[in-house]
């Protein structure tokens, strides 16, 4: 540890010990929320948890409250209820390799009641509780998380959010078929586990899980609109596409967001399908794909090619949209050119 790291996991030990426990940890949150991308918030706000949590042991509990309202539920747990408290915290999505605030934003403003969500790979939970608020309760969230390590928690953050919306949690991988399984790499790295086995991965973390096909789960529950689907399921885009060929034809998400890894990313498994060739599936299917800049404070989506998308160095987030969506938001999208 660092000498600032140091400084500030000692005046963090002072703090939750303090009889200003609570306006500290007010503060923090108000910092948080004010500026969520700072190290040295961010810092406090780690090592004030961590305290935090041994304080109170098995009595610690938080809720997280979303932008929207929707919120997430923090716990014991040493790594889970951790990276739930920055979402207590800072109250949206940050820490992450690339900073999915943009995209946070471009939902709160695109999902509307009555909307129907696919969250593939939804983790922690973030995105399903965030849009909860927003689908409403005429809307419905189809969630799915193949790691078991994080479901328990899932369906208490699920529970929470029960007055908004429907979430409807699958406790399975997304891929090509159903009624099969796969392996699970690296469980214990929350986030980042996989169905492919990534350099970066614990290859002895390893669960057997199993796969459903989207084609058969929206057969299965008759589901007839699918507004908005968002992917994250680190490298198996393209399986889980390939299983939605049926509902490409008869209920196409109007919108995707997809987490897209590029083949030059360090360590990245040689089995995953490089991300020119999901956006290439994707446009064959009728897709545009774009990325989510800030214009004036307010989320606009530019235009981007299938070379930009290979070409990439780092993990991205890629809004692929149908051209009737297109027509429909029009107020989203910037000339193309610009």
């Amino acid at each position: 540890m660092s000498i600032k790291g140091r400084v500030v996991d000692v005046l963090s030990q002072v703090a939750v010990v303090s009889p200003l426990r609570s306006q500290v940890e007010g503060l923090l949150k108000s910092a948080a929320h004010r500026f969520p991308t700072s190290r040295t918030v961010g810092s406090f706000c780690h090592h004030f948890g961590i305290k935090l949590m041994e304080h109170e042991g098995q009595s610690f509990e938080r809720i997280a409250t979303l932008g929207t309202g929707g919120r997430m539920y923090c716990d014991t747990d040493k790594q889970i209820g951790l990276l739930n408290l920055r979402f207590y915290f800072s109250g949206t999505l940050t820490g992450q390799t690339e900073d999915e605030r943009p995209i946070v934003e471009l939902m709160s403003r695109w999902v509307r009641p009555g909307d129907v969500f696919f969250d593939l790979g939804a983790n922690l939970g973030f995105y399903s509780c965030f849009v909860s608020p927003l689908c409403g309760p005429s809307g419905a969230i189809h969630a799915f998380e193949a790691n078991p390590r994080l479901i328990p928690n899932l369906r208490r953050s699920i529970e929470l959010n029960k007055e908004w919306s429907r979430i409807k949690l699958n406790a399975t991988a997304v891929g090509r078929e159903s009624n099969t399984s796969l392996t699970l790499y690296g469980i214990d790295r929350i986030g980042s586990s996989s169905l492919h086995p990534h350099g970066w991965l614990d290859k002895d973390s390893a669960v057997t899980v199993p796969v459903i096909s989207i084609d058969s789960y929206v057969k299965e529950n008759k589901i007839s609109r699918i507004d908005v689907m968002k992917v994250d399921i680190e490298g198996a885009e393209l399986e889980a596409f390939q299983g939605m060929e049926h509902t490409f034809k008869l209920c196409p998400p109007g919108a995707i967001v997809c987490e897209l890894m590029p083949a030059g990313v360090s360590d990245r498994a040689s089995s995953a399908a490089p991300s020119r060739e999901i956006a290439d599936y994707l446009s064959a299917r009728g897709y545009e794909a774009f990325t989510v800049v800030d214009v004036n404070g307010q989320p606009r989506l530019r235009a981007i090619s299938s070379d930009m998308i290979a070409n990439g160095t780092h993990v991205t987030n890629v809004v692929f949209v149908l051209p009737i969506m297109k027509s429909e938001r029009s107020q989203f999208f910037l000339p193309h050119g610009s």
